[in-house]
């Protein structure tokens, strides 16, 4: 609880002022974190250490999978989709409270920035909050959680930063699309990973795809765009996109081609997206996205 309470001390103290002198800040952090050696709770060493951040394997990407696998099949589904949780700790338990008394709920898709600095701490700090929603949560990467060892942190905590997996007759492709934290070198997305991921359509019915920075934003790698959105326009029964990034929420059909974006809530606003989706509907429209405030 001292640890808690110090770093959203420091998160607030510095919100304004760390966006370009980010190494002051984390100089800020180490020292103050180092009193909490006077403490009786665990002594954090560095905050940007990969080895010491609190394991729960109830976060992992393989069990809240399996978690969501166990559900019967519906023609319905009921998602919370929230992203850009960074640093606004009291706001995420507010949403956690609010997210856990929704009559009907099967999953929370978190459109990443987990953190603020990529820092295990941060990690620690969000999870011990989403390990209180009551059904199963699944995250992508975003660009805040990609600095510092921020990537490699992710990836011992929750799994691959590409994956995709098939629940209720649904692909969800779930991927990295932070361009700019990899130097905008061709590889984010990975475009090949996810052709690949739509070839075997005898075994999903619609897709939906998950990820960060949308494709029309500056950080998306500008050579990529086309392709990227391509295959999301010519995959089987494309439900819709969802990205955060923004802080803001909207839905748009951003290309005019038929394919809806939706750009999730974040806590700082008091807000979240409670999204249905009906994929199988006759429709032309596959899913309904009532903004929630809490």
């Amino acid at each position: 609880m001292i640890r808690k309470n110090i770093y959203l001390f420091l998160s607030r103290f510095t919100k304004g002022y760390f966006r370009d002198k980010r190494f002051y800040v984390s100089g800020i952090l180490l020292v103050c974190i180092s009193f909490l050696s006077l403490s009786c709770e665990k002594f954090v060493y560095n905050i940007y250490e990969t080895e010491r951040h609190e394991k729960d394997i109830h976060v992992t990407t393989d069990h809240n999978i399996d978690q969501l696998l166990a559900l019967p099949l519906r023609d319905t589904l009921h998602v919370v989709f929230f992203g850009d949780s960074q640093r606004f700790y009291d706001d995420l338990e507010d949403l956690v409270e609010s997210v856990n008394q929704l009559p009907q709920l099967d999953a929370v898709i978190i459109t990443g920035d987990l953190t603020d600095f990529g820092l295990s701490m941060e990690y620690d700090l969000s999870n011990e909050v989403l390990s209180k929603l009551n059904v199963p949560f699944l995250t992508v990467i975003g660009n805040h959680d990609c600095l510092e060892n921020g990537v490699e942190l992710y990836e011992s905590i929750y799994g691959p930063l590409n994956y995709s997996f098939t629940w209720n007759k649904i692909r969800f492709i779930m991927l990295n699309t932070n361009s700019r934290e990899f130097n905008f070198n061709g590889s984010v997305p990975d475009l090949n990973w996810m052709h690949s991921q739509l070839l075997d359509t005898a075994d999903y019915e619609a897709c939906l795809f998950i990820s960060h920075v949308p494709p029309y934003h500056r950080d998306f790698d500008k050579k990529l765009e086309q392709d990227f959105i391509q295959t999301v326009r010519e995959a089987k029964n494309t439900v819709l996109s969802a990205n955060g990034h923004n802080h803001t929420t909207f839905t748009t059909q951003f290309y005019n081609d038929g394919i809806w974006y939706l750009n999730t809530g974040s806590p700082s606003n008091r807000i979240y997206n409670y999204v249905t989706i009906y994929p199988f509907s006759s429709s032309s429209k596959k899913f309904d996205n009532t903004l929630m405030y809490f």
